[in-house]
């Protein structure tokens, strides 16, 4: 299913599922990094909705979805996610978010603790340091001066590890048009609501099973973060992928779905 939600801001969605008439045993929920779009997720869905239902969507200004007026903050992209699963009659999901997405999953199982099942938080982090929320305006006053080719290539470096650079080009080229493809005021009001993020404090508050993805070459957001999220949340279980920058479910997808796999199994055992 392919759709736009009812309720305003409209965000796009795709919902797939088994084929097969089996009934699924998990819903999951996909978000994406920011200046990417739900197709970032395209080879983990396909892997999942074998046996379960899977729901990607595009947040507000990327992809297909429309952009409301900003600012934004984490805690209204996370009232969005919480609406979308409303509509769609979803139920408690397996929430799985980068970068971005990660930090909506957060403020989505703290505000909305019934709609989230378990929790996988990958390349993300709960706050940033004064020197990272500097880099952030740099990077907000980058677009209003100059556009998002102003800040697309450096976006790319901390993505991807010179070596995916290299063997990888027109996969490369093909996450540089999407950065392109944002509504620049929308990305600016993301840019913003990821810089103030804060739910480091909160963070023992959330109740569920919850996997920490971390990427050893992770610039955006590294281990050291993950490690915080971990150690916070009560229970969660840490993987740190090797050769796996920012956006890792890219460049490690063979190792992202075996951690992930792995545990889902522990879940059921």
């Amino acid at each position: 299913m392919d759709g736009l939600t009812r309720s305003a801001p409209r965000l796009h969605y795709v919902l797939e599922g088994p084929g097969d008439g089996r009934a699924a045993r998990r819903t999951f929920v996909l978000a994406h990094a920011l200046g990417c779009d739900l197709t970032m997720w395209d080879a983990l869905a396909a892997h999942l909705a074998t046996h379960a239902r899977v729901l990607r969507y595009d947040q507000r200004g990327h992809g297909r979805s429309p952009a409301p007026g900003g600012p934004y903050t984490v805690a209204e992209l996370a009232d969005d996610a919480a609406r979308l699963i409303d509509e769609l009659e979803l139920g408690a999901v397996t929430w799985i978010g980068l970068s971005m997405g990660g930090m909506v999953g957060q403020e989505l199982a703290l505000r909305h603790p019934h709609k989230v099942q378990a929790l996988v938080l990958a390349n993300t982090t709960s706050g940033y340091p004064a020197e990272a929320r500097a880099g952030w305006a740099q990077r907000i006053a980058g677009v209003r001066a100059g556009g998002l080719e102003a800040i697309v290539d450096g976006a790319l470096q901390r993505w991807f590890h010179a070596g995916f650079h290299a063997e990888q080009p027109r996969a490369v080229a093909h996450w540089r048009e999407r950065v392109l493809g944002c509504d620049r005021a929308a990305y600016i009001a993301c840019c913003e609501a990821i810089r103030d993020v804060d739910t480091t404090a909160r963070l023992p508050g959330i109740g569920v099973p919850t996997l920490v993805i971390g990427g050893e070459l992770d610039q955006g957001t590294p281990p050291e973060m993950a490690y915080t999220l971990a150690r916070a949340i009560p229970g969660a279980r840490l993987v740190v992928l090797r050769e796996a920058s920012h956006l890792s479910v890219l460049e490690q997808p063979a190792a992202f779905m075996q951690a992930l796999d792995d545990w889902l199994a522990s879940l059921r055992g």
